[in-house]
């Protein structure tokens, strides 16, 4: 779906570059042109809507998949018996009261 809303993009920019050349020298004139130049823009700006959203929605993925890797790393199997992640040759020492 992100290569669609690339290749949109894309297009979308193409098209721009047709319809300003054509505004831009005369040939195109009236009211349809610049319809056409406004769904140029609405195509490039709902591409740009999406790949955006995708990319929070991927991010928010990474993020909760590095908790789910510092989770178990600091999971009570590292834990156990006083020994602690960060540390792995002492173990953790109570002190005293």
């Amino acid at each position: 779906m992100r290569g669609l809303a690339t290749v949109t993009m894309l297009g979308g920019l193409i098209w721009l570059a047709f319809w300003v050349s054509a505004i831009a020298f005369g040939d195109a004139q009236g009211t349809v042109p610049l319809l056409a130049f406004v769904g140029g823009l609405l195509a490039i700006a709902g591409s740009t809507a999406y790949l955006a959203r995708e990319e929070e929605r991927q991010q928010g993925r990474v993020r909760r998949r590095l908790l789910e890797v510092r989770d178990l790393l600091l999971s009570s199997e590292t834990q156990r018996n006083g020994w602690s992640p960060y540390s792995l040759t002492w173990p953790k020492t109570r002190r005293a009261r």
